[in-house]
């Protein structure tokens, strides 16, 4: 089995080429294809240039108000997986 991940541009026609070239020559072989829109990524003119999104959380710093031992309220919760 071969996993092969790609990000590519859909046409202005919404349709996806795709050429990929492996070393299975003249077999049949099954193909599961996963399309899944990608709204956290900014694609720039040159298709191949992809660079994510980056978050600023500072604004939420210092907003929780937690009461408690956080580390006892973690243990438990890893107690539950087991």
């Amino acid at each position: 089995m071969i996993t092969i991940n790609v990000r590519k541009r859909t046409s202005e026609n919404g349709h996806l080429l795709l050429d990929v070239s492996t070393n299975i020559i003249g077999k049949e072989v099954e193909v599961v294809l996963v399309i899944q829109e990608n709204e956290n990524v900014v694609v720039n003119n040159n298709e191949d240039s992809m660079s994510k999104k980056k978050f600023d959380f500072s604004h939420l710093y210092g907003k929780l108000q937690w009461k408690g031992d956080a580390l006892s309220e973690q243990k438990k919760l890893r107690k539950e997986w087991e």
